[in-house]
């Protein structure tokens, strides 16, 4: 039997192509934000949100959990004592951010947006000096919000990331005749299912391991054509 093998060019346009996509070479910013909207992470850029540019000194967050325990009014100045205290307690919630690789920020300028999850857990863990009780699944639930925070504010590096990976792969294992930056469209969303299968588990997902066989059957299709554009006729016997 005769068929006729499609060049790279009719790629595309050939019926149940499944994940591929026609048009101009795929730009990874691009693909990184189509594996994101994949996982239902969205994307907001950072100058958009105003909230986030206000950087909290670590001691205002001392003082705000003193008034959050009830220690002070919210128009009182605490002790000396009180305010070292609740200082040191703070940097301890920030510490722990930080072991878990979450912070870009320091402790000059803690975000806006999580100023409260970081006055609550500090006022958490110094309650029982004060005669005061907390729930410890408070302080879980408040480091579980600064988690996905600092996540989703970093989406856009992680996306790159995964994109980037799944192209030094490809051209690790010699399957990639392209570079980086003229990624074929016919591929663009072979890199999106596989992006969005690495970056699964940093948004509690779970990877779909049938996107990963539809991405990876359709590059071998791609990979296997041939590239000078014109048809090959193959014989099966």
């Amino acid at each position: 039997m005769t068929v006729w093998v499609p060049t790279a060019a009719e790629f595309a346009a050939l019926a149940g192509a499944g994940a591929v996509s026609s048009g101009s070479a795929s730009d990874i910013d691009t693909l990184a934000q189509m594996a994101l909207r994949r996982l239902g992470v969205a994307i907001v850029p950072l100058a958009d949100r105003q909230t986030l540019t206000v950087g909290l000194p670590i001691t205002l967050i001392a003082d705000n959990a003193l008034i959050e325990l009830g220690v002070i009014a919210s128009d009182e100045t605490p002790s000396t004592a009180d305010h070292a205290y609740a200082v040191i307690k703070a940097n301890a919630v920030h510490a722990s951010i930080v072991s878990q690789a979450l912070a870009w920020w320091d402790d000059s300028g803690i975000p806006d947006a999580i100023g409260e999850e970081y006055t609550k857990m500090t006022a958490a863990i110094m309650a029982s000096s004060f005669g005061k009780t907390a729930d410890p699944q408070v302080y879980t639930m408040l480091e579980g919000r600064i988690r996905r925070f600092a996540l989703v504010m970093s989406a856009q590096d992680q996306a790159l990331d995964a994109v980037m990976g799944v192209h030094h792969d490809l051209t690790a294992r010699g399957l990639a005749r392209w570079t980086v930056f003229d990624i074929p469209p016919e591929v663009g969303d072979c890199y999106v299912l596989l992006a969005a299968n690495t970056l699964a588990p940093l948004f509690d997902k779970k990877p779909d391991p049938n996107d990963d066989r539809q991405a990876n059957r359709a590059l071998a299709q791609y990979i296997a054509l041939p590239t000078s554009g014109e048809r090959v006729q193959g014989e099966y016997f």
